[in-house]
């Protein structure tokens, strides 16, 4: 991420901060901050100031609240504004919680809920919290990376609007209130989880506590990694693995390691033994060629090896040259296997090359905008970053991309966009608190990537001392926002009860969301730990589990 100089007139909070009693807050307050103007030295990055453009009572009996939504106005007059959205409620319990974005971001979406939050616990607003967010400083879809050919935009979406909305915000908290906030909180997934590393990393004194789920803090490497899957998969002739052998590979990995936790559940929540215990080759077609949906072609069974390894990347980047393992052989269901390969039909070069520039329609046995539909999940993201981002040629053929040939580019890019470093010594000193949690099957980024940095700060701090202000759970069935268990989770509530009241957060409880399976519970453990069923007790409770390790 690129770096950014703050002076101390811009630090907001402490760890103590509350300098003044909150005063009342009404409709009419509400309303008469419509068309405020807010001076560029009020936020610690070059900016015009900003401007709240409507401010309107919305949404329902208690969770009724004030919403103001204004822009930041860039210093570049070519770049977008950097749009935000803050909510304030009438009755205010003197805390703040930004929330991060997703995908490449380019909307404010739900400012006002917190992640994955259980239907049980009230909401955010309701409990008193002011929120906010931004759509970190461009307008476009959520796999639209074209504002990357704008320097102010890019450097806006790495991280210069993390620190810029969150001014906006606390400057607008103030007025309303006429007190700063006693506590900040940041909370995200997936890019936001990636927002949430970074303002851990650039903007410690900002924070008293942070949730990262699933982040995807190595962005640059990520997607280096995303465009050579796409051609390990549609350049290579058979490699392509369709639903029905997408669904072979997980029934039969679920077939061998379900039992594995004492549980047939659907839920793989040993990994390491399932690592030791399914073997592949196992769905090897008799000669090693494609005889179907009922086997594996050798030049399949080459690709999944390829993948359940680290990835080398061909090119030197500040976070490595390998990016990690995907979750194929270790419970990642069959929609989620198919969302990494692509549905419809086996593509040519041409096909796929033509689909990215939006040059075909759709294919048999697809729904409309093939291109998001019939390529990988993981490709379709990369292809953006390239041609925006690497080449900024938006014609370039992204199945022919050999990142040696950009090495410096992509050191350049990596040094702006990649949240990697492990030393947050300023983090742990000023008090801050770090939740981190993963889903055991995601395909969108792997919980591989996020235990090779929870390694490296067991390596900067030791166990001991890490554990006194970070806390990593790896969710067993969880995916990037489904999975054969959908995860919701009180983290705000582990995070506000560590950081204010001391409470360390140790063993939590999710509960499941999804359809057939709905409010089924385990013990979220704290990794490397797994939840072990005890062999006796209601199998949907979480008290009839027990953390061990393998």
């Amino acid at each position: 991420m690129t770096h950014f100089v703050c002076a101390a007139a811009f630090t907001f909070l402490t760890s103590t901060a509350m300098s003044a009693q909150a005063k009342s807050f009404s409709e009419a307050d509400c309303l008469a901050m419509q068309q405020t103007h807010i001076g560029a030295s009020q936020i610690g990055l070059p900016t015009h100031g900003a401007v709240i453009y409507s401010a309107a009572m919305v949404g329902q009996a208690s969770e009724r609240h004030c919403q103001l939504e204004g822009a930041i106005k860039p210093v570049d007059p070519t770049a977008p504004d950097i749009n935000a959205q803050i909510n304030l409620p009438l009755i205010w319990n003197g805390k703040v919680l930004q929330l991060g974005g997703s995908g490449f971001n380019g909307a404010v979406r739900k400012t006002d809920t917190a992640r994955f939050s259980p239907v049980a616990i009230p909401g955010v607003l309701k409990q008193g919290y002011a929120t906010f967010g931004s759509d970190a400083g461009h307008q476009g879809g959520i796999s639209d990376a074209s504002f990357a050919m704008n320097d102010e935009a890019w450097k806006n979406f790495t991280g210069a609007q993390l620190k810029k909305t969150h001014d906006l915000a606390v400057t607008l908290v103030q007025q309303a209130y006429g007190a700063k906030p006693k506590r900040m909180y940041f909370q995200g997934n997936s890019q936001g989880g990636h927002e949430a590393l970074a303002v851990v990393q650039h903007y410690p004194q900002d924070y008293d506590g942070v949730i990262a789920i699933h982040p995807v803090y190595n962005f640059i490497e990520l997607h280096v990694a995303g465009s050579l899957l796409g051609q390990a998969i549609y350049n290579a002739p058979g490699a392509w693995i369709s639903p029905a052998k997408a669904a072979l590979i997980s029934n039969a990995v679920y077939g061998v390691c379900d039992q594995l936790d004492g549980l047939s559940d659907g839920v793989i929540a040993n990994i390491k033994a399932c690592d030791n215990t399914f073997r592949l080759a196992g769905l090897r077609c008799r000669d090693g060629k494609d005889h179907g949906p009922t086997c594996l072609s050798d030049v399949q069974i080459s690709l999944v090896r390829k993948m359940t390894q680290p990835q080398p990347l061909g090119v030197n980047l500040p976070t490595g040259n390998h990016f990690a393992s995907w979750p194929i052989l270790q419970g990642a269901d069959a929609p989620t296997l198919v969302s990494m390969f692509g549905t419809g039909v086996n593509h040519s070069k041409a096909i796929v090359a033509a689909e990215l520039n939006g040059q075909t329609g759709p294919q048999p046995g697809t729904a409309p905008a093939p291109a998001n539909l019939i390529i990988s999940f993981p490709y379709i993201m990369a292809d953006q970053i390239v041609r925006y981002a690497v080449t900024q040629n938006p014609k370039y053929d992204t199945l022919s991309f050999n990142p040696a040939t950009y090495q410096a580019r992509l050191q350049e890019l990596a040094s702006q966009a990649d949240d990697a470093d492990p030393d947050i010594r300023a983090f742990q000193q000023r008090g801050g608190k770090l939740l981190l949690m993963h889903g055991s099957i995601d395909m969108s980024v792997p919980p591989a990537n996020t235990i090779a940095y929870y390694e490296k700060l067991q390596a900067r701090f030791g166990d001991k001392d890490l554990h006194q202000f970070v806390r990593f759970y790896i969710a067993p069935g969880f995916a990037h926002n489904s999975g054969t268990f959908a995860v919701s989770w009180d983290s705000l509530g582990a995070l506000d009860n560590w950081v204010d009241k001391g409470i360390a957060p140790g063993t939590q409880k999710i509960i499941d969301t999804r359809l057939t399976t709905a409010g089924r519970e385990r013990p979220l453990c704290e990794y490397p730990q797994y939840p072990h069923y005890l062999g006796h007790g209601d199998k949907n409770s979480a008290s009839s589990f027990r953390c061990v390790l393998e």
